[in-house]
């Protein structure tokens, strides 16, 4: 009895440290890992700093990753995999850049699944991508980080990821009150032409001595069809990392 109690609060022992330095290799992990080397020391170093920031304040790990190659991998398993395996956050997410092809891609984990929409994503995505199609690497960073922050915060501020304005619809409402202006316009105008007389015949319109027409048919030669997407998901497209994990994310 004596050695399996002692044999237990070994086993209890080796399990806590090992759990303790588990947590200590998380906490240190890299935030930035600019293996594509676009990045100097100094700008390095201001970037792990801001990213420490939001560690430290709302409690997600957030990390940029930069690399020359995938190894074949897509840009998505790729993230996934390096996030689940380098011990990041369970609430949390990564930019990660391809510098030899000018790839980039978000992967959330999660609250910041919840946290980043796939519209909050694109939104976010547009900004950092003029940026990266520029060279401006260091600043592209800094956006995502900058403007990650705002999405953390309002959703630990009120349980809501940050909703982008829909610009289509704001562009179609805009449109249909022009259109009703216009429409009221045309009928007060329409209202002050009194001088005209109601004509219950076409007689009146035919010049005389022209040819008569009595058989005419519409022949229709094309016909264009548009068709435009509807979002039906409003919030985040999930899936499942090789290690079994739930990310969220998207291409930017």
């Amino acid at each position: 009895m004596k050695f399996n109690r002692l044999f237990s609060a070994i086993l209890a022992a080796v399990m806590c440290i090992a759990f303790s330095s588990a947590n200590v290799f998380a906490a240190n992990a890299d935030k930035v890992v600019d293996m594509a080397g676009v990045l100097d020391d100094a700008e390095e170093q201001k970037l792990e700093e801001k990213l420490l920031g939001i560690v430290d304040e709302y409690g997600y790990d957030i990390a940029v990753v930069t690399v020359e190659s995938t190894d074949g991998e897509s840009m998505m398993d790729y993230a996934d995999d390096y996030y689940d395996y380098n011990y990041y956050g369970e609430d949390g997410l990564m930019l990660l850049y391809n510098s030899s092809t000018n790839e980039a891609y978000i992967t959330t984990d999660g609250k910041g699944i919840r946290a980043f929409t796939d519209k909050g994503i694109d939104a976010l995505g547009k900004e950092v991508r003029t940026l990266l199609n520029s060279g401006k690497y260091y600043k592209a960073f800094e956006v995502f980080v900058d403007t990650s922050e705002e999405y953390i915060d309002q959703y630990e501020t009120t349980g809501k990821p940050v909703n982008p304005k829909n610009y289509i619809m704001i562009a179609i409402i805009s449109f249909g009150i022009g259109l009703l202006i216009a429409a009221i316009v045309c009928f007060a105008l329409k209202s002050q032409l009194t001088t005209a007389v109601k004509q219950t015949s076409a007689k009146a319109y035919v010049r005389s001595g022209s040819r008569n027409v009595t058989y005419a048919r519409d022949i229709y030669l094309y016909k264009k069809v548009t068709r435009h997407k509807i979002e039906s998901n409003n919030g985040s497209s999930t899936h499942r990392s090789s290690s079994g994990d739930t990310h969220g994310g998207g291409s930017i």
